[in-house]
C-alpha cells in the first residue's frame, strides 16, 4: 500500500474519530482530504520533472566527455604537427648551409660523323641515305635527287681507295606496318629500295661482282624513338663498304 493510500486511511480514520467526537464538520474534512490530494499530485509531477532533469544531465554529461576525448585527439595532432614542422625546419637550415657542390656542365652534343656530306651509322660503317630523299613515300623507284646522290657515291667508289671494297647494299623501314602503297610488307619494301639502288650503281658503272643487297625491314633501326623525326631516320638505305 501506497504513501497517499496511508495518508488516506489515517484521514479517514482521523476523520471518524473527529466525526464522532463531534469536533470537526465533515465539509472541512473533505476541504483538507482535497488539498492532501492536490498537493500529493504536484509532488508527484515535479518528481516526473526532476527525473526528466536527471537524464538529460547524463545526455550533458556523455556529450562533454565526448567533445574532451575529441580535444585531447585534436591536441595529439596539433602537437605531432608542431614536432614534424621544426624537424622540416631544422632539415632546411642544415641543408641551408651545407656546401652546394659546382654545377657540372652539360656534355657537348657529338654530332654524327659524315662522310660526302651523308650521316655514317656508328654501329654499322654504313652511309646513311635517307628514304624521303631517295624515294617517295611508299615507292621503291628513285627520285632524281637520290639518282644524284649515287652519281657522286659512284664516282668515289670508283677512286683507287675504293675499287676493291665490296658494297653492301641494305634496305630499311620503320614499324608502320605497309597498308596501300601495293608492296606486301617492310621486308618487301626494304629489299625492293635497296635492289633499286644496287641496279642504279650498276647501271652508272659500279661492277656488279663488287654489289650485294639486303632487306631488313624495321628491325635495325638505328633511332629507338617513336615520334616521326624517328620514323624518318629509321626509313633508309645503307651503302656499307667490306674488304
Amino acid at each position: 500500500m501506497g504513501m497517499s493510500s496511508n495518508w488516506a486511511l489515517k484521514l479517514g480514520m482521523a476523520g471518524a474519530a473527529l466525526w464522532a467526537a463531534g469536533c470537526v464538520p465533515i465539509a472541512d474534512y473533505r476541504k483538507i482530504e482535497a488539498r492532501y490530494i492536490e498537493t500529493e499530485g504536484y509532488v508527484t509531477e515535479h518528481k516526473n520533472d526532476m527525473r526528466e532533469m536527471e537524464r538529460r544531465e547524463k545526455v550533458l554529461q556523455l556529450r562533454a566527455r565526448e567533445q574532451e576525448r575529441q580535444l585531447a585527439l585534436i591536441r595529439t595532432r596539433l602537437q605531432k604537427s608542431e614536432r614534424l614542422r621544426k624537424r622540416l625546419q631544422s632539415q632546411r637550415s642544415v641543408q641551408a648551409s651545407a656546401p652546394r657542390p659546382e654545377p657540372v656542365a652539360a656534355p657537348v652534343p657529338q654530332e654524327a660523323p659524315t662522310f660526302m656530306g651523308l650521316e655514317v651509322n656508328t654501329k654499322t660503317g654504313g652511309l646513311v641515305l635517307e628514304s624521303g630523299v631517295m624515294f617517295a613515300p611508299g615507292s621503291a623507284t628513285l627520285k632524281k635527287q637520290g639518282k644524284t646522290i649515287l652519281q657522286r657515291l659512284a664516282s668515289e667508289l670508283q677512286t683507287p681507295k675504293y675499287s676493291g671494297s665490296k658494297v653492301r647494299i641494305e634496305g630499311h623501314t620503320d614499324a608502320t606496318p605497309i597498308k596501300r602503297s601495293g608492296h606486301k610488307s617492310n621486308w618487301d619494301l626494304s629489299g625492293k629500295r635497296a635492289m633499286a639502288v644496287l641496279h642504279h650503281l650498276e647501271k652508272i658503272g659500279v661492277s656488279s661482282d663488287r654489289l650485294c643487297f639486303a632487306g631488313f625491314a624495321s628491325h635495325q633501326p638505328i633511332d629507338n624513338g617513336k615520334g616521326k623525326k624517328a620514323l624518318a631516320r629509321n626509313r633508309r638505305v645503307e651503302i656499307v663498304l667490306a674488304e
